[in-house]
């Protein structure tokens, strides 16, 4: 799939790009039809929707709001959330509101692929249009299924990465800082986020140890200032992962996925295997990064860190994969040098339809995913290790030849 052409690499052409749309979409009614046994307008909610709404309605109406559960699916959120979608609620009524979100929601999952291919990536092949497509056209179709899904998490990553901008051009991270810690206080693992200005900026060490440190104080203040909340949102996470198994995917919710079935219950071993795995990851990029030079203008660097924190996080979900995914692609790309952008895009999405035919258990949901990601990982680890140890060679041939 390699070349040597010197010609400039544009993008597909557009009819190509509005084909491989075409397909997808058939492919998601296809999907959703043969779930459903047919197609209607609530093969087209968004699942998260109800969850949130049901659970703010029954907050304001005095109700235990983590009693609310839909299907696989609870209310899993801290007490602040209730709080400001309660304020939100009362700002947009009713329905008016409910709409709102579906809008918001909708236009930032497809604006995510655009900003960070604008912004991040930065590759004159990645149109918007192309950069929509690759995000829809992941392996299972991960971005469609978060699209469906309508999480809160899309809204905070386009939030969080737009922020993050000012600190890529100039090391200005104050707005990102701010971004991560409302991320993180919906979302705790959002924290994961502070690798990117330690990996791309610079002098941010205590500037990210000041935005953990208040998550973390905002957490206990929960617990305090409203303590049956805080501990319905503790049960409400407990239920979750213990009774419903709901791990995602990433090797917590392979290896809980797999002990969950072979023994009935979940132990240690995954959670064990989990930050053993989050750690080395980690390691492994600040290994590299002296090695990178101009790290926040280097686009394989800069969609291995993008990767990497999603990656990191223990508990994976379609809208938090979409992302890791996306970035995936773009390293197979620029690690492949391939002019051949479609035929990649169909080679890593085709897999994982055959993965789901022949893998029915629910505990190896995202095994594939999960493989494409640590491959794209390896894969640009050793191209930017291969790279520096290039410069660093070149530095030294003119003293060796002065030497001889």
């Amino acid at each position: 799939m390699t070349t040597n052409s010197t010609e400039p690499l544009g993008p597909p052409r557009w009819y190509l790009i509005a084909l491989l749309f075409a397909a997808v979409i058939c492919r998601y009614l296809y999907t959703q039809w043969e779930i459903n046994h047919g197609l209607s307008l609530h093969s087209f909610v968004l699942t998260a929707q109800p969850i949130y709404k049901d659970a703010i309605s029954d907050w304001l109406s005095g109700l235990d709001p983590y009693r609310t559960i839909h299907r696989a699916l609870r209310f899993v959120y801290p007490p602040v959330f209730l709080y400001a979608g309660g304020w939100l609620a009362r700002i947009f009524p009713g329905l008016i509101g409910w709409y709102l979100y579906i809008l918001v929601i909708v236009v930032s999952t497809l604006a995510l692929p655009v900003v960070l291919a604008r912004f991040y990536f930065c590759q004159p092949w990645l149109t918007p249009a192309f950069a929509i497509l690759i995000f829809l056209a992941e392996p299972r179709l991960t971005g469609v299924l978060a699209l469906a899904n309508g999480n809160i998490a899309a809204v905070l990553y386009l939030v969080t990465f737009l922020a993050a901008v000012p600190g890529l051009r100039a090391n200005r991270w104050t707005l990102f800082y701010v971004a991560v810690f409302a991320g993180a206080l919906v979302k705790f693992p959002f924290l994961l986020l502070l690798l990117l200005p330690l990996l791309t900026g610079v002098r941010q060490w205590r500037n990210s140890g000041v935005c953990v440190g208040a998550v973390v104080l905002a957490y206990l203040l929960q617990k305090f200032a409203v303590p049956d909340l805080y501990s319905g949102y503790k049960w409400s996470v407990d239920q979750q992962l213990t009774v419903m198994n709901h791990y995602g995917y990433g090797i917590l919710g392979i290896v809980a996925g797999v002990q969950n079935k072979l023994y009935g219950k979940v132990g240690v071993l995954p959670s064990v295997l989990s930050v053993l795995f989050t750690g080395i990851l980690i390691a492994v990029l600040f290994v590299l990064r002296p090695r990178i030079q101009e790290p926040s203008r280097n686009p394989l660097w800069l969609a291995l860190v993008v990767l990497s924190t999603i990656f990191a996080s223990p508990r994976l979900l379609e809208y938090d994969a979409d992302v890791a995914l996306f970035a995936a692609y773009v390293i197979f790309a620029l690690v492949l040098r391939t002019r051949r952008l479609l035929t990649l895009l169909i080679i890593l999405f085709l897999p994982s339809l055959i993965v789901s035919h022949l893998i029915k258990a629910q505990t190896l949901v995202g095994c594939y995913e999960t493989l494409v990601l640590l491959l794209a990982f390896a894969g640009a680890f050793a191209v930017l290790w291969r790279r520096h140890a290039k410069v660093s060679l070149a530095d030294h041939e003119p003293a060796l030849k002065h030497a001889v």
